[in-house]
């Protein structure tokens, strides 16, 4: 399969039609007429590429301000859509969603099944980017929607080129869906698109231009789902070379993260950090935030694992303040107006025409005007009515959804924070010598850990008032087993949930009693245990909650445990207890169980 030649970057100086491109990108016209707008529109679609974003935005500009004075409608919704995306790629969202819906509506009253299938194309990706890195599912859903609706467009217009853009599209945004939600058979559902994808490329030859962009997203499926990633890296090497014969600097820059991704799971660090760095240059050149957030991140996840918890945290910083200014509150919810807006006009649009449809038929028939005079009295007072009912009911939805979203935002700056807290007791301990203290710190790090899962796992959830405490649970021990050098084949563990689903109130003590419990068995229970086990359960008895943590170590002092002890970790489980007005109790046998008894009205 032959590769796609580079795009020629500089403007052709051509007849009546020319135009010339000033050092920051502007264009004189010479004279203006729709062949101008046309060459205007090409060369800012091949430039997107290679260039920044901000020279581009202002030939889309002239391209629309020309289309719309020559009401060369082709023209002008190819100019929306462009210009939207050059504000989706400054980050600008409501500016991009306001081009792109233009376009999408210019395009529908000239019905060009192309040209509405290349809008939708154009908004699933902003959905996907208005997801953010806590990828909110809602806008995940609407790209998919989006996704498929370009699909059968470009279908309809015969263009096999959109159909493989589209595709592409929509395993970019299953594997969003399959990595943050934790629906791993997503991974299936977009590398089923990825091969669609390429199998019309290969029937037909159209589309060749995609092909960098499919083996980069299928290296992702191998690397992430099936752990291959030595095959992950071929196709990665693949699309490095097609998007470095094409200037490609977006493109480079997804294959510089993957790939350093890559190498840092095969534990080679000097690999990863190498290419981290190649993605971060490739970013500062394109100067597009979405690029630069993803290329912090890669910095911040090599450097943690070489141990520079300095370094990362720098670009951890960067990254979180780069991703809370493309997400903001407002920004999402001109969004969301702008949405609505559209949505609104097309039904009131609808409308429209069914009642001047009416009205003709009324015409036509005389004998009938009383009739139907009544009836479109009594279908305007019924649209009345039901207009009504449906604002009321949009403005509950949109109170109930802002008011969602806001503690979504609460519970990840509260994460954000909690793992800022857990760093810094990191660099206080990596500077102690003393072993107690430096003990004291880590617990005190474990802690602040297990209360950050529960809010990680709030603002990824579609709830933000339960958590799944199987889940919550099993990362938990996890991360203390790992924490205290046990290796999970040598050790039986076995978790049971009944109540799966629990309200925080109840759910941060209960979690951090755990976290005490299971310490201390880490710590003091397993000396000289051949095979160490530990088992926890949550169940419900319809009347309270029991909870109940056992180990099969050494055992412990059972009337020790009653009296007063200066214990921090004794002092901080009676105080949680005692917050949630729960009985507990000690038991040793061939080990140690301990029970605590939550009644339910208590909570």
């Amino acid at each position: 399969m032959l590769l796609p030649a580079a795009f020629p970057l500089k403007t052709h100086a051509q007849s009546a039609g020319s135009i010339r491109i000033g050092s920051a990108g502007n264009a004189q016209i010479q004279p203006a007429d729709t062949l101008t707008v046309n060459r205007l529109n090409e060369q800012v679609g091949r430039a997107l590429i290679t260039r920044n974003a901000d020279s581009l935005l202002q030939m889309a500009q002239t391209a629309v301000s020309l289309a719309t004075r020559l009401q060369y409608k082709p023209g002008l919704a190819v100019a929306l859509r462009l210009k939207g995306c050059c504000n989706r790629l400054k980050g600008d969202y409501p500016a991009a969603l306001g081009s792109l819906l233009g376009s999408l509506r210019i395009a529908e009253t000239l019905k060009s099944p192309g040209k509405e299938a290349d809008a939708y194309r154009e908004l699933a990706l902003l959905q996907k980017d208005l997801s953010g890195s806590n990828q909110t599912e809602a806008y995940l859903e609407k790209g998919i929607e989006y996704s498929r609706l370009s699909y059968a467009l470009a279908g309809e217009a015969r263009d096999s080129s959109g159909m493989v853009n589209s595709l592409n599209m929509e395993g970019i945004i299953y594997r969003d869906k399959a990595k943050t939600w934790g629906r791993r058979t997503y991974y299936d559902t977009a590398y089923d698109a990825y091969n669609k994808a390429l199998a019309l490329i290969a029937h037909g030859g159209r589309g060749i231009e995609n092909l960098a962009k499919l083996y980069n997203n299928i290296s992702q499926v191998f690397i992430e789902y099936k752990g291959d990633y030595r095959t992950g890296l071929d196709y990665l090497l693949r699309a490095v070379h097609i998007n470095d014969s094409t200037h490609s600097l977006n493109g480079l820059s997804h294959n510089y993260g993957n790939i350093s991704g890559t190498y840092l799971s095969l534990h080679e660090s000097a690999l990863a950090l190498a290419y981290a760095r190649k993605m971060l240059a490739v970013s500062q050149l394109l100067q597009r935030p979405e690029r630069l957030e993803n290329a912090y991140r890669q910095l911040y996840n090599v450097f943690k694992a070489n141990g520079l918890p300095d370094s990362a945290l720098y670009y951890y910083v960067q990254a979180d303040d780069l991703n809370d200014s493309l997400t903001n509150l407002n920004k999402v919810r001109q969004v969301t107006d702008l949405q609505a807006k559209y949505e609104t006009a097309k039904k009131e649009t609808e409308i429209i025409r069914l009642q001047t449809e009416s009205r003709e038929k009324n015409k036509r028939i005389a004998l009938l005007v009383i009739a139907l005079a009544i009836l479109a009295g009594l279908a305007a007072c019924m649209i009345w009515l039901y207009r009504r009912v449906v604002r009321q009911r949009q403005r509950i939805a949109a109170q109930s959804a802002e008011l969602e979203l806001m503690m979504k935002e609460l519970h990840h700056r509260v994460k954000n924070n909690l793992q800022i807290v857990s760093s810094l007791l990191s660099l206080q301990t990596s500077k102690l010598r003393d072993e107690s203290a430096i003990e004291a710190l880590k617990e005190s790090q474990l802690r602040v850990q297990a209360m950050s899962f529960i809010h990680q796992r709030l603002y990824k959830k579609d709830s933000v008032t339960e958590v799944n405490m199987k889940e919550y649970l099993t990362d938990l021990v996890e991360l203390l087993l790992s924490s205290y050098g046990y290796v999970r084949d040598g050790f039986d563990l076995a978790i049971s949930v009944q109540k799966e689903m629990l309200d925080i109130d109840r759910a941060l003590p209960i979690g951090l009693i755990i976290n005490e419990m299971v310490t201390n068995s880490l710590k003091y229970a397993y000396a000289g245990v051949d095979r160490p086990s530990l088992e926890i359960a949550l169940t419900d008895n319809g009347e309270q909650l029991v909870c109940r943590v056992k180990d099969n170590g050494c055992g412990m002092d059972e009337s020790g445990w009653q009296q007063k002890s200066p214990s921090f970790g004794k002092q901080l489980i009676t105080a949680l207890c005692r917050q949630l007005r729960a009985q507990h109790t000690l038991v040793v046998n061939r080990g140690v169980q301990f029970t605590i008894t939550i009644p339910k009205q208590a909570a």
